[in-house]
């Protein structure tokens, strides 16, 4: 074979296509055949056309210079490797990939002095079908200037020879919109010294697997991204002139450079129209996609995202519109099993159609989300094409799997609270079951604003069931974690849904809840009201157990106010009917907090005595923050004995004890009492140790206990 002749394998079935080219190409002679097991090319060696097919890139493109580096330090490889490079450039629609790729194109097309071939291969076209690689070829011949009459009918002998032209060419080849590897694969040139880029909305696992392309992710814009962005195009003046509703504006449009675009062009043809009067059009969020619209395809982001929609299975589509559907900022895959009704591996396998196709991304394993306006449009998808009941159907499913989830993990919490009961699904779920404490608290950490977002959900459309039971289901994570505004935001409505479903006990119950979230707010006068009421209310149903708990509620609250005679009295009510309703745990609980009482008005002994019985009971049932609160005040007991020593022993297995569970307010009380003990055992060291250390948590809470702890380390004597 001559230094011009090629044989290159086939990529079809190997069978011979007996079709023979060949002429003379500008005093040069071509030829094409097919022949068992490949494709004997004879071509020039070097062709004077140099094609130059990229177009021209958007001036004012702004941002993305790690992606740019990417791409430079592949080109930089191919120089020294001599080898066929290729990037695939991801990301959803919108992002800003032809835009990239456009503009390095031109950046850098010195350095292809045998020019550029690009095709945009329409594969996400809203009005065509994907274009076939046999018309994407025959393109590129025909920017050869190959003759018709030269080119051989076969989509294998055509990429032969496109391949065998370009092989000893330094050139870029810019591949546009693919829809998959498949599409691209015949596009590759031969020989090792060009670049290819492809773009596409997929992700083209393919191409990375088998001809290593080097993957490269756009992600929405940095904030200051987008901020030059939206400059560039309207000026810095009207951006400087309105800044909070410039950084509405790009969070409106989600960082997305398309939708930053529209909004730009809107806004510069206008020199009067504010960017106020813009935010405001845009903060309707089912009117926000009409809002983003040129008047034509390419410039709609609506259009822009049904081309990657339309793709969809019918499966994964579904699962895009019912994701829209979900209220929180993102969705696990137990949730998403939970809203659309299926096993978990099968969600799996939808998201990652999703994934594969930019319409959703993952923050980390089993997390996912989507960017704003693509949650905005997954919701107008499901509202326009989802039958209401089956939505409906899809969103109670979702509630009770987070209902069931947040029972079971404060069942570990608090596993001798008086339980609820949460209605049974209609449509059975499979909500997370937790073998431990931690577990459980590390889902509610990871879900809580989901959480929160299924409660305003529930409020917002009267599901009143929902909302208390919900609400009643994060109370000890919220009062345990000091997420004290929103547990009495929610509360006060979980009251009102328990009155208007009439259910008292309920209402009853959010009621003495409501009581314990404004005492942790220092709002201690509402509070001890609110536990009043929900006594009485008790009483009046003759819920004994209950009543004990809102009895012990007050007695707890008069202490914090200083009233500690009325205290003990509510206190011993509540042992008294936690005795007679033989509730264990309960009497551990009014044991604990009447020896603190007893503390408090200088009965040391009775106080040592009761706490000590207290924490027998509550070791036998492992609940370790009323064991922490027990100890604690078993440690005062032995300061005021005379017993520095002891007390600090017991001071310091609180402090340890509220810092597992992750009770801040309480562990900065246990640590402030520490510094107490230390001084009375001459140990000033460890008393400003502890104090400072309480101050620092009291401060980060915002708590007026921190200004107390200062003057106790400001009045000790300063040594050196």
């Amino acid at each position: 074979m001559s230094d011009t002749e090629q044989h290159v394998g086939t990529t079809g079935d190997g069978m011979a296509h007996g079709n023979v080219v060949s002429g003379n190409v500008e005093g040069i002679v071509v030829q094409a055949h097919t022949v068992e097991g490949g494709v004997n090319i004879t071509v020039p060696e070097r062709n004077a056309v140099v094609p130059r097919q990229v177009p021209t890139f958007i001036p004012a493109f702004v941002g993305r210079r790690a992606e740019l580096e990417k791409l430079t330090a592949a080109l930089d490889e191919t120089i020294g490797a001599g080898m066929v490079v290729v990037s695939a450039v991801e990301g959803s629609a919108g992002i800003g990939k032809t835009t990239l790729a456009l503009y390095w194109a031109r950046k850098y097309s010195d350095r292809f002095p045998d020019g550029q071939l690009y095709v945009n291969l329409a594969g996400f076209d809203p009005t065509s079908e994907p274009m076939e690689p046999a018309v994407a070829v025959r393109g590129f011949l025909d920017a050869f200037e190959i003759p018709p009459s030269r080119i051989p009918a076969s989509l294998d002998a055509q990429a032969a020879l496109y391949r065998s032209i370009v092989a000893q060419r330094r050139m870029l080849i810019v591949l546009d919109n693919c829809r998959d590897s498949a599409q691209v694969r015949p596009l590759l040139p031969g020989g090792t010294s060009c670049m290819v880029i492809v773009t596409s909305r997929s992700r083209l696992e393919g191409l990375i697997a088998r001809e290593g392309a080097r993957r490269l992710v756009l992600g929405l814009l940095s904030l200051e991204e987008a901020r030059t962005l939206l400059a560039s195009r309207i000026g810095d003046d009207r951006v400087e002139a309105e800044p909070s509703a410039a950084a509405e504006l790009i969070e409106l449009c989600a960082r997305l450079p398309l939708a930053l675009s529209i909004v730009a062009s809107r806004t510069a043809g206008s020199a009067k129209l504010r960017l106020a009067d813009v935010v405001a059009e845009l903060r309707d969020r089912r009117a926000r996609l009409a809002e983003l619209d040129l008047g034509e395809v390419e410039v709609n982001v609506q259009a822009v995202f049904s081309w990657s929609y339309r793709a969809l299975t019918p499966e994964a589509a579904r699962l895009f519109r019912l994701i829209g559907l979900h209220p929180g900022l993102d969705i696990s895959t137990p949730a998403a099993a939970a809203l659309a009704g299926l096993s978990a591996a099968r969600v799996k396998a939808l998201i990652r159609e999703l994934g594969n196709a930019h319409l959703i991304e993952e923050l980390e394993p089993g997390r996912y989300q989507f960017h704003d306006l693509l949650r905005v449009y997954a919701l107008d998808r499901a509202l326009a094409e989802e039958d209401t009941g089956a939505g409906k159907a899809a969103v109670t499913r979702m509630l009770d799997f987070y209902l069931h989830s947040a029972f079971a993990a404060d069942r570990q919490l608090y596993p001798h609270r008086e339980p609820i009961t949460p209605a049974v699904p209609d449509t059975p779920v499979e909500p997370r079951r937790f073998t431990d404490y931690d577990e459980a608290m590390a889902w509610l950490t990871t879900e809580y604003l989901n959480l929160i977002a299924a409660v305003e959900y529930t409020i917002e459309e009267r599901l009143d069931r929902y909302t208390w039971q919900l609400t009643w289901s994060m109370s000890t994570f919220m009062d345990r974690q000091l997420h004290w505004r929103d547990w009495t935001a929610n509360t006060e409505k979980a009251i009102e849904a328990a009155n208007r479903l009439g259910d008292r006990e309920a209402a009853a119950r959010m009621t003495c809840n409501l009581g314990h979230a404004y005492a942790q707010r220092e709002r201690t006068p509402a509070a001890l009201e609110l536990a009043g009421h929900a006594r009485e209310i008790f009483h009046e149903l003759g819920e004994e157990v209950y009543e004990a708990h809102a009895y012990h509620s007050m007695c707890w609250m008069l202490g914090r106010q200083g009233r500690y005679v009325e205290g003990l009295e509510m206190g011993k009510n509540a042992l008294a009917l936690h005795r007679r309703n033989h509730s264990r745990f309960g009497q551990a609980e009014a044991l604990n907090t009447v020896g603190w009482l007893y503390g408090l008005v200088g009965e040391y002994e009775q106080n040592l005595t009761c706490c000590v019985e207290a924490l027998a009971l509550l070791k036998e049932m492992g609940q370790r923050h009323s064991i922490a609160f027990t100890l604690d005040h078993i440690g005062d007991a032995y300061r005021h004995l005379g017993r520095p020593v002891e007390a600090m022993k017991y001071h310091r297995e609180a402090v340890e004890l509220f810092h597992q569970v992750g009770m801040a307010f309480e562990e900065a009380t246990a640590v402030a009492h520490l510094g107490d003990a230390a001084l009375s055992a001459n140990d000033h060291a460890e008393a400003v140790n502890a104090w400072g250390r309480g101050h620092k948590i009291f401060v980060q809470l915002e708590r007026s206990e921190a200004k107390e702890l200062q003057e106790k380390i400001d009045a000790l004597p300063k040594t050196d």
